[in-house]
């Protein structure tokens, strides 16, 4: 677990807290540690480095939780692409959380509804 990024532990956090999969939650604010956030993921996952099947890889780091989890996909970090992997597949844009949905104008606006 150590060699995934803080960045990438962060949005992983950020997506379990929102979808509710651990408890209790796991803060995962900026100013914490990547230690800190490691030691609290621990606490709900055990992990299994699997070998990349086409070879040369690094392969995929599986999360398997603690305690039984019924609603939590299947989460795997693949080395290889840098991202997280949910039930096999990388979830699109991670950081499509964080993106706001507007913008401030100076200025007579126009608003269309479709």
């Amino acid at each position: 677990m150590d060699r995934i990024s803080k960045p990438h532990l962060v949005n992983f956090l950020r997506m379990s807290d929102k979808s509710h999969w651990l408890h209790p939650r796991i803060r995962y604010a900026s100013i914490r540690s990547k230690p800190q956030l490691l030691q609290d993921l621990r606490k709900h996952f055990r992990t299994r480095l699997q070998p990349d099947p086409l070879g040369g890889g690094e392969g995929t780091l599986r999360f398997l939780p603690v305690r039984p989890l019924p609603c939590v996909p299947k989460i795997e970090y693949s080395f290889r692409e840098r991202c997280f992997l949910f039930d096999g597949k990388p979830r699109e844009k991670p950081d499509d959380d964080r993106v706001c949905a507007f913008r401030i104008v100076k200025g007579p606006v126009t608003l269309v509804f479709h």
